[in-house]
């Protein structure tokens, strides 16, 4: 009886090594994803040379957000905004959009304020050095666009709030993609991806009035002579 119940015991103890080393090499998902955000986040600082401490931190809460704190230089992924991410280049871009405003957090408590009294502008800002960031970096900036179509709201009273359409936010991106990195709307990886498609279906417009002025904006304007201006100046 006293050996069979050793026997049980030493069962036991055998089973519990077994899971903890079977738990213990089991990847975390939360883990997974802190050392995902964590390199691509190092990845864009090295790439870009950025002289200043930023580190990335992945927190398990539902809300649908991103968080570059002032005070710690310290960038937060939230667990909620993790279902809309679909490549490493649409996690690059969030956590880009993250280190551009960071950047300015390093400028001091007045960069912070103006930042504070005109929202619109700093949000351009770090949308476009996001862009920068990414390329710099080796990713796809159009992924800023997906990701974005995917989170951003789309709220009536923007102008009185201080806020931006996300509409607005996605077609100044492109705008700025268009101007400064060309060949990733030449040779587009993202025009299968279903949400970039709904990008150009809604801002079709914007994007044939942006064409439109660009074109304009290139003309090498012609001045005619006529018969009698030409007999003008070759009197002169």
């Amino acid at each position: 009886m006293k050996f069979k119940k050793t026997l049980l015991l030493l069962s036991i103890s055998t089973i519990m090594s077994t899971n903890l080393q079977v738990l213990a090499h089991t990847p975390n998902v939360d883990t997974t994803y802190q050392q995902e955000i964590m390199e691509t986040g190092f990845r864009i600082l090295n790439a870009n040379k950025i002289d200043k401490r930023i580190t990335f931190f992945y927190k398990q809460d539902d809300a649908i957000k991103t968080r570059a704190l002032s005070r710690t230089k310290r960038i937060l992924i939230y667990s909620g905004i993790t279902p809309f991410i679909d490549d490493r280049n649409e996690i690059a871009a969030i956590i880009s959009h993250q280190i551009a405003r960071e950047l300015d957090n390093h400028k001091g408590i007045m960069r912070r304020s103006a930042r504070a009294i005109r929202p619109q502008l700093y949000t351009k800002k770090a949308d476009n050095t996001a862009v920068d960031l990414m390329v710099n970096a080796g990713y796809n900036p159009i992924a800023l666009i997906s990701v974005m179509n995917k989170i951003l709201s789309e709220p009536n009273w923007f102008d009185f709030f201080g806020g931006s359409k996300g509409s607005k936010r996605m077609i100044s991106i492109y705008e700025y993609i268009y101007n400064n990195y060309p060949q990733y709307l030449s040779k587009n990886d993202y025009l299968t991806n279903i949400y970039y498609q709904n990008f150009l279906i809604t801002s079709k417009k914007e994007r044939y009035e942006l064409k439109k002025k660009y074109e304009e904006k290139n003309m090498i304007s012609v001045k005619y002579q006529t018969k009698k201006s030409k007999q003008q100046s070759m009197q002169k």
